[in-house]
């Protein structure tokens, strides 16, 4: 089965890591597609909270029937305040060293 993320951020480092993950999970026999805009059969969104317009786009995203059930993770250079984005509807919040190590378990679950 393919999982289908999208991931949202202008932090080409950060993108790249993710896009380096995905590809080595698919030698493991693990297929990952990763997207740049959000769409109705997607199982993940990555939103990069160092880009403020994306609060406005988890917002929309738990606003349309199609997409207000999926997950979302927020990641960013520094947290200092994560309550605010959970209350914006986030499921998971961590700094991007944070998700890193976790990043294979994210990508393939």
């Amino acid at each position: 089965m393919t999982r289908r993320i999208v991931l949202l951020t202008n932090d080409i480092n950060f993108e790249n890591f993710v896009k380096i993950t995905a590809l080595t999970l698919t030698k493991l026999n693990y297929q990952v597609d990763i997207f740049k805009e959000t769409r109705k059969d997607i199982d993940l969104v990555i939103l990069d909270f160092d880009d403020p317009e994306n609060i406005e786009v988890l917002k929309s995203i738990r606003k349309n029937p199609d997409l207000q059930n999926k997950k979302i993770i927020g990641v960013a250079t520094d947290l200092a305040d994560k309550k605010m984005f959970f209350e914006t509807g986030c499921d998971s919040v961590m700094t991007k060293k944070d998700f890193e190590p976790a990043a294979n378990s994210i990508l393939m679950y």
